[in-house]
């Protein structure tokens, strides 16, 4: 009674809650206490996606550690193309976000071969003198779970317009329902699970799960020797048409995309999203099922004896005897495809695309995006008031029949030259009717044709050999070659060109691509090849545009070719990234040919004072004063020009004409 009497009393009650609260807030003191300690001292990381790019102020990338949120137990993380963008952007700039897989990230090509590259250098087409920025942060073995994480660092970027284009890696990208890299099949726990990792304490105790599952999984077995990332990323190959863990990847890939989607409307930001598209006609699935192992070997045998049939010339009976294995067994992706190959030889080719798209379907290594993400995307760009943009139809359309092959596709799904080109001008033709930036000047009244952007794409010679060196190595190993199939090295291919030979040592990292892509424009340029070195050149520019350097390239070549208004505008631009003697000697001479020798003449004394040796500077600005009467420094600055090229006619005759 005593006791029952003490809780009755309101200071025994007040004591008896800041006891229970104390005890409460007990666990989150000790959290909020261990994250400072692990903040202070430095443990752990979490990789912003943009950051600082080193020796430029001003300019931004998007960050190659950014995957490492990602993949929680593989150690080859995939990277993200470089780019680059002002940190504060311009008013009058029109900026573009591209986000996506390794489609958007534009392999095994990148760089100017990828979608966001062709666009851009159309959108600077379009818009000649305004600042143009379409800025990449597409990824390999990504899926809508890394899009949604990184919308909120997106947005603070203020983009003009963003560009999706993804959902063939719904399934086995970064923390998909079938990837190696799962973490639960449950959207909200895993995007709980994204919300978190920024925390020390977070990332500490990620680190003793993965030590402790160390001790248990030798490293051979976790990551196999000379596996590529696709093989790396299947958790679950077979996922066949229907099953449980089709649907949950669907289910998966919509609700991600419906939280970044109307993330995007509430932000303000417009928002283009392309449907996928993927190898049909060239690319047999990768693994069909049958109902159980006893029916395999009697499903495959059928198979084989239809094909037997059809090449030896009874091709009704072929087809027949296939359909019969479809009927039976409509699962067997293999079959469909065979019979699609069928009617295509024998010129049906309305009958066989319907059997391509089965096939691909019900291939059960959920490599290719199946029909219904294309259908989430078009439910959910309605729902959110984004732009649909049809890039599947638009790649069917270039194709053969209307069935996407090896004319727009590399291998499964990563498309040709040709392919990127289709999906670039699906999406510049609907940028073109949405007309962002309108409000600020970029006026749309005249897009640039097709044909014309076909022929300025900066597609070198570098970048297409070293995507084609990344192809083939690909499909050395799995899931193109049996399980267990080590790849050979692709530097046994012969590189007997200057252009292979680069890329090849760009494809093993021996040199980078920005070297190779300078010595390839000084070899076409020596040789007169002016199309080819300012291809290469702008390719450059393109890529590292705060770079002074490739603009004072470009200028010399149109100096070259005397057309000097070009060569002006590039010295100019050289000149606002950077001070140099060479960009202000080019300035000077041509300032001098438009016979402006007032305006010459502290250009070509400013580019003496950074390089006292530079003859023709000299020798520049002593012509210079003589076209403005100053004959005493014409003959003063001239006998400098003669003392450091002493054999140089032109100077000598100068002096000689200068009046005593």
């Amino acid at each position: 009674m005593t006791r029952n009497s003490d809780y009755s009393n309101p200071q025994s009650r007040a004591k008896l809650w800041t006891f229970r609260l104390g005890a409460g807030l007990m666990p989150l003191l000790v959290l909020l206490l261990a994250e400072t300690v692990l903040r202070v001292a430095d443990y752990g990381s979490y990789p912003p996606l943009f950051h600082p790019i080193e020796g430029y102020e001003g300019y931004l990338q998007p960050n190659e550690g950014v995957a490492a949120r990602y993949f929680t137990t593989i150690e080859s993380i995939p990277g993200i193309p470089f780019d680059s963008f002002q940190a504060s952007k311009p008013d009058s700039a029109l900026r573009v976000v591209v986000q996506g897989g390794s489609t958007a990230a534009g392999f095994p090509f990148y760089f100017g071969g990828s979608f966001p590259d062709m666009l851009e250098q159309r959108l600077l087409m379009t818009f000649p003198g305004r600042q143009v920025e379409v800025v990449n942060t597409a990824m390999a073995a990504v899926n809508s779970y890394t899009l949604w994480d990184l919308a909120d660092e997106i947005i603070a970027q203020d983009p003009d317009l963003i560009i999706i284009y993804a959902g063939h890696n719904e399934y086995y990208g970064a923390l998909g329902v079938g990837s190696s890299q799962l973490l639960g099949r449950n959207p909200a726990l895993v995007r709980l699970y994204l919300s978190v990792t920024s925390y020390r304490t977070v990332q500490l105790l990620q680190d003793v799960i993965r030590n402790v599952v160390g001790l248990f999984r030798s490293s051979q077995a976790s990551e196999p020797g000379g596996a590529t990332l696709m093989q790396n990323m299947v958790g679950e190959q077979r996922i066949p048409l229907g099953s449980p863990l089709f649907k949950a990847g669907i289910d998966q890939f919509r609700s991600n995309m419906d939280r970044l989607l109307r993330r995007y409307h509430e932000a303000g930001i417009p928002v283009l999203i392309g449907t996928v598209v993927s190898n049909e006609r060239d690319h047999a699935p990768f693994l069909s099922g049958v109902p159980n192992s006893q029916d395999a070997p009697a499903v495959r045998s059928g198979v084989q004896d239809a094909l037997s049939r059809f090449a030896s010339g009874d091709s009704s009976d072929a087809i027949r005897e296939i359909s019969e294995v479809i009927v039976d067994h409509p699962e067997y992706a293999a079959a469909w495809y065979a019979r699609a190959r069928m009617l295509d030889e024998i010129g049906q080719p309305d009958a066989a695309e319907g059997d391509y798209r089965e096939a691909r379907q019900r291939d059960e290594l959920r490599f290719r995006g199946p029909d219904e993400i294309n259908k989430v995307i078009e439910e959910l760009s309605r729902r959110h008031n984004a732009t649909l943009v049809e890039t599947e139809k638009a790649v069917r359309n270039a194709s053969p029949n209307g069935v996407p092959g090896r004319r727009m596709m590399l291998e499964h799904l990563h498309p040709t030259i040709e392919g990127y080109f289709e999906l670039s001008d699906a999406f510049y033709l609907a940028m073109a009717k949405s007309a962002p930036g309108r409000d600020r000047g970029f006026q749309w009244e005249a897009p640039v044709t097709k044909e014309a952007a076909r022929q300025n794409l900066l597609v070198t010679p570098i970048d297409s050999l070293t995507g084609l060196y990344r192809v083939q190595q690909l499909m050395r190993s799995w899931p193109f070659q049996p399980m267990g199939v080590k790849a050979k090295s692709v530097d046994t291919l012969a590189a007997g060109t200057l252009a292979g030979s680069l890329a090849l040592q760009v494809y093993t990292r021996d040199i980078t691509r920005l070297q190779a892509l300078d010595t390839f424009q000084q070899a076409a340029a020596s040789t007169g090849n002016i199309r080819s070195a300012l291809q290469s050149i702008f390719a450059i520019i393109q890529r590292y545009p705060f770079l002074p350097g490739p603009y004072l390239s470009a200028a010399n070549i149109q100096m070259a070719i005397r057309d000097y208004a070009q060569a002006e505008q590039y010295v100019l631009a050289s000149l606002e990234r950077a001070e140099s003697a060479e960009g202000l000697r080019i300035l000077g001479s041509l300032l001098l040919n438009r016979q402006q020798p007032t305006d010459a003449i502290p250009r070509l004394e400013r580019a003496i004072q950074l390089e006292p040796s530079d003859a023709i500077a000299t020798y520049n600005l002593a012509g210079a004063y003589a076209l403005v009467g100053r004959y005493d420094d014409a003959r003063r600055v001239g006998l400098q020009a003669r003392d450091l090229a002493p054999r140089n006619q032109d100077i000598l005759r100068f002096l000689a004409s200068l009046p005593q």
